[in-house]
């Protein structure tokens, strides 16, 4: 198993299902012991990728502490090198066999930084020790930066001492589905602080969500920036953020606007102003320590996996961001073909079922289903996946699906269904598992419904 635990550590930065290529900052840079975790997955028809820790966010002229570069084909192999005042030094190659696996296995790459050399792993073996290079310091490095052609599905940043002010990248702008929590702690004497959806990391950026939460006034304030001007202010009495008191904020990217829950409860809405799109640097300053940050990109199209399928945009049909469970929700305009579905979210620690359908009424017993998706688990944590349709009453031919990673006890999840002309098209974390015919009468199946031993974090169709 090489999916990260994202709870092992308390105090991190992660992001998650991150487009490439990317420059992630690192909270307060680099520190002698801090290990960095890379859960990826190279695409079958890749040609060579890139990881770097570099100091600053520019890909192209940043001093280049530590450059890997895996080349693949044939004779795949692993260049190691570094950069330094736009000059690049001397390539070593890695000796011994070529350490990540070939596609569709997913791999842990752990780079752990000491004093004078660079520490590599991947999936549990394949150490390498690489040196420090003169004049390229490990306390200058600020960003860690992958390039071309890799599925990133998490990366983690243990983070001892978080500052208090930070300027984190989202890549390529927001989009429906994209979610955040934000664990941390006002400060003993704080008055306010601040939270920014905005579109870089200059304090004067244009600012598609500001979330302002004054303490000591007992009020939120929401607001916008656009051309220097900020928008009309939005205030409400709020006492629920207390000085010293921890925090879990959650805010989620809708399509008519920014929804939250602290705690586990709805909180504040704030419709969209401006073309979401625009935001790309998440910012924090004020009088709060924030501890845990999760930065998690809905992927509708993992490793472009379904380019050149007939998929198509026609808005969002079915949204919910943390909904109570069980779940039935009808779906505007019917799970058609071209439709995308995404589910995200997290396995019980001891799980016993999980069911999924698409259907074409309410909830009732004998409803025609178009896709029933169901995880049963074993005594050992093991899932075990079937498909199946129902119309009149009567259930069709069941399929088993095999897969090798995901649906783990305890571990995160994103389940992506496509209705193609071929049938649903099933990916779990990125990888296709199955296909299953599309077998009713009807069309258009217009109801969704999920039950069972999950925590959901997202529910999207578009």
């Amino acid at each position: 198993m090489t999916q990260l635990d994202a709870d092992q550590t308390q105090n991190r930065l992660k992001v998650i299902q991150q487009s490439v290529p990317h420059a992630c900052s690192i909270p307060g840079g680099l520190c002698i012991g801090t290990k960095i975790y890379i859960h990826g997955m190279v695409p079958k028809d890749a040609s060579e990728f890139s990881i770097a820790l570099q100091r600053g966010a520019d890909v192209e002229f940043a001093d280049l502490h530590l450059h890997l570069l895996a080349k693949l084909g044939r004779s795949p192999v692993v260049v190691r090198n570094s950069r330094q005042g736009g000059t690049w030094g001397v390539e070593e190659q890695l000796a011994g066999t070529f350490p990540f696996p070939a596609f569709p296995r997913t791999f842990l790459l752990v780079i752990t930084a000491y004093v004078d050399s660079y520490e590599i792993e991947v999936n549990g073996s394949s150490n390498f020790s690489l040196k420090v290079r003169d004049g390229l310091p490990i306390s200058s490095i600020t960003h860690l930066a992958i390039q071309t052609e890799l599925s990133v599905r998490a990366i983690h940043i243990p983070v001892e001492n978080m500052p208090r002010n930070l300027r984190l990248s989202m890549g390529g702008g927001l989009k429906v589905g994209d979610f955040f929590s934000i664990k941390g702690q006002p400060t003993e004497d704080a008055k306010s602080f601040t939270i920014n959806w905005q579109s870089g990391p200059a304090k004067f950026d244009d600012v598609l969500f500001q979330l302002n939460p004054k303490l000591r006034e007992g009020r939120v304030v929401r607001n916008s920036r656009l051309d220097d001007e900020m928008g009309k202010e939005e205030s409400s009495a709020d006492d629920n953020l207390k000085p010293g008191t921890l925090f879990h904020l959650i805010v989620g990217v809708g399509s008519l606007g920014f929804e939250t829950r602290l705690d586990g409860k709805e909180w504040i809405s704030f419709p969209h102003r401006h073309d979401a799109s625009a935001a790309k640097t998440l910012f924090m300053e004020g009088d709060m320590q924030p501890s845990d940050i999760s930065i998690d990109l809905a992927q509708l199209n993992p490793s472009g996996i379904l380019n050149g399928t007939n998929i198509k945009s026609r808005g969002v049909r079915l949204q919910h961001i943390c909904p109570e469970m069980p779940l039935n929700s009808r779906v505007t305009g019917g799970f058609e073909k071209g439709c995308l579905f995404l589910l995200s979210g997290k396995v019980n620690i001891h799980p016993s079922k999980m069911q999924l359908t698409v259907q074409c009424e309410e909830g009732s017993e004998d409803s025609d289903v178009a896709l029933r998706y169901l995880v049963q688990w074993e005594e050992d944590g093991s899932p075990k996946i079937t498909l199946n349709s129902r119309e009149e009453d009567t259930w069709g031919q069941e399929v088993k699906s095999k897969i090798d990673e995901g649906f783990y006890p305890g571990l995160a999840f994103d389940l992506l269904i496509a209705r193609t002309e071929d049938g649903f098209r099933c990916f779990l974390n990125g990888l296709e598992h199955a296909l299953f015919p599309y077998r009713l009468e009807d069309l258009k199946p217009n109801h969704v419904t999920l039950c069972g031993d999950i925590e959901v974090q997202r529910l999207l169709l578009l």
